[in-house]
């Protein structure tokens, strides 16, 4: 089928639907953005089996869709292999040859308007393409090089060392992804300038996370549908939501519950926690057994959670980016009461308390106790969202930088 339409290739290292998590997020938005621009190749590997309902929804976007599984052991033999070569672990472990070879077939056919690698760890695959695409953009979402000073800043042991080992490696291999394409994103300026910090010289344009105004909404979900989801003894709830096997998660989560829980039952006995996510490690399902805090673990849908809850929380102490978990609980009216870090890239300052403390945490739920501030601040939440963070007006400033007008 001929189209007057450009051609775009976009290489995901997960497949970027359903869209429940901050990396597919990210990038099942930018499919979509430029579904309606251009003819989407989409390829993508993937740590799991997929779903028939996954390839279908991507492929109503898509001009063509190539997935690739990832098998262990074999993926992290790869991997090994590579970091014995001076590779970093995640570009091994993200390496696919069937979807290298496909990458050989499209691009022996013909030339690409437009290739955008998702994440620094796909970016060399763009060394595979025969014939060169006019335009080559590396989106690296965040500074994964920092990503991995903080968790060697946190780590013990030979953790320390390989988690230090990780950084050095992928920050050679952002410099030369920055320098091998025509333009290189991440999700903030706070990002792109710490990239600049790392990288002297070298420069990151920012495009930022945008939120599905429509999905996350204040009445996206009738209020019967959530009544059972309210005991009347829970006052306030509070409700957190993120994948639960990963670090930051799993760390802020433990430091909220260690540091500002026993305070806050001081003061409001009947507080409740809803910890919302997939994946719950060991030490998350531990939090599970104190008072007031209630897993519920994975959900096919995040909102009736969110909107049932009175306030948002982001404890994160360890944070790249844009914490789409924050701009969604914004979106849906409910004011979030987070850390600096998690806070990070986001300016609606009328829907969100910012504080590092646990004093200052203590506080800020209990501020949210008045009516009038509540109403103000929920208020805020959304009409701040509202003004800002559209997936479009995010994502247009990526067209020039892809060569579509």
């Amino acid at each position: 089928m001929s189209s007057s339409k450009p051609r775009v290739l976009i290489l995901t290292h997960r497949i970027p639907f359903p869209p429940n998590r901050g990396d597919r997020i990210r990038a099942y938005h930018l499919v979509e953005f430029l579904s309606h621009r251009a003819e989407v190749y989409l390829g993508s590997v993937s740590d799991e089996p997929w779903e028939s309902s996954q390839r279908d929804a991507l492929e109503s976007l898509c001009q063509s869709v190539f997935f690739a599984r990832l098998q262990s052991p074999w993926r992290w033999l790869r991997a090994s292999a590579g970091f014995a070569l001076g590779k970093s672990v995640t570009q091994g472990a993200f390496y696919s040859a069937p979807l290298a070879d496909q990458v050989r077939l499209w691009s022996s056919k013909f030339q690409f308007d437009a290739a955008i690698m998702y994440c620094s760890s796909m970016g060399p695959y763009a060394k595979l393409m025969k014939i060169k695409p006019k335009r080559l953009v590396v989106d690296l979402v965040d500074v994964d090089s920092q990503k991995w000073d903080d968790y060697a800043d946190v780590a013990h042991g030979p953790k320390k060392w390989l988690f230090r080992q990780e950084a050095r490696r992928v920050g050679r291999l952002e410099e030369s992804l920055s320098k091998s394409a025509d333009a290189l994103t991440v999700v903030s300026p706070d990002e792109a300038q710490l990239f600049e910090k790392r990288h002297p010289g070298l420069q990151a344009t920012s495009i930022g996370n945008g939120v599905d105004l429509r999905f996350f909404a204040p009445d996206a979900i009738p209020v019967e549908q959530l009544s059972d989801l309210v005991p009347p003894s829970a006052n306030p709830r509070l409700v957190f939501v993120g994948v639960l096997d990963y670090l930051p998660n799993v760390q802020g989560l433990q430091w909220f519950c260690d540091e500002v829980l026993p305070g806050l039952q001081s003061v409001l006995p009947a507080v409740s926690l809803d910890i919302v996510g997939r994946r719950p490690s060991g030490e998350v399902q531990a939090l599970a057994k104190r008072s007031g805090v209630n897993l519920v673990g994975e959900v096919p849908d995040v909102r009736p959670y969110v909107l049932a809850a009175q306030i948002a929380i982001a404890p994160l102490q360890i944070a790249r980016g844009v914490q789409n978990k924050v701009l969604e609980a914004l979106a849906c009216g409910k004011p979030v009461v987070a850390t600096p870090q998690a806070a990070t890239g986001i300016e609606c300052s009328g829907g969100m308390s910012v504080v590092s403390q646990p004093a200052g945490w203590v506080q800020a739920i209990i501020e949210l106790q008045k009516p009038d501030q509540y109403a103000k601040m929920s208020s805020n939440a959304r009409s701040e969202v509202l003004e800002k963070y559209s997936w479009n007006a995010q994502l247009e400033p990526l067209l020039p930088l892809i060569g579509i007008p």
